[in-house]
């Protein structure tokens, strides 16, 4: 399966949108109930809200066959706010292709430090690209509690 990355753009709202969506429903309903999926995501998508948001975030697409697949964010800061793959596609190396740019360009910016927020399906990949959990936190979402895990990794300079 060939993986294409590319910068995200504010027009990968709608599709953003659909892979979050997807992602959180049918990507973690095997680690979150169908209310605090609700509760993350939504009872639909909402492609406005995604064309806002990456208006004014840096980041790569993943496409494959032409179609987005998956996502990225990464700060100036070492942040990784958002990362989703369609959850047919979990599993098959879009997520490791994302990141690799990501890291790639957190290293080339000289950031010394990279951290994020990830759910408990996203830690063992997390995990397994050499990341920490730093705390395990619980967050609210319209009055539905979830847990999450703020996790680190630094990076090493040649």
């Amino acid at each position: 399966m060939a993986i294409h990355i590319r910068p995200l753009t504010a027009e990968d709202g709608e599709a953003a949108a659909a892979i979050f969506f997807d992602a959180v429903h049918k990507g973690t309903a095997d680690v979150y109930s169908a209310a605090q999926r609700r509760a993350w995501a939504g009872a639909a998508p909402s492609p406005t809200r995604w064309r806002r948001t990456f208006a004014d975030v840096s980041g790569v697409a993943a496409e494959v066959d032409g179609v987005m697949a998956g996502f990225m964010t990464l700060d100036t800061k070492g942040y990784i706010d958002l990362a989703f793959v369609r959850s047919d596609l979990s599993g098959r190396g879009v997520g490791r292709a994302l990141y690799d740019r990501i890291e790639a360009r957190a290293r080339a910016e000289g950031i010394a430090r990279l951290t994020t927020e990830v759910s408990k399906k996203a830690r063992p990949f997390f995990e397994r690209m050499g990341w920490q959990v730093d705390a395990e936190q619980t967050v609210v979402k319209d009055g539905i509690r979830l847990t999450n895990f703020q996790m680190s990794k630094p990076l090493a300079f040649d």
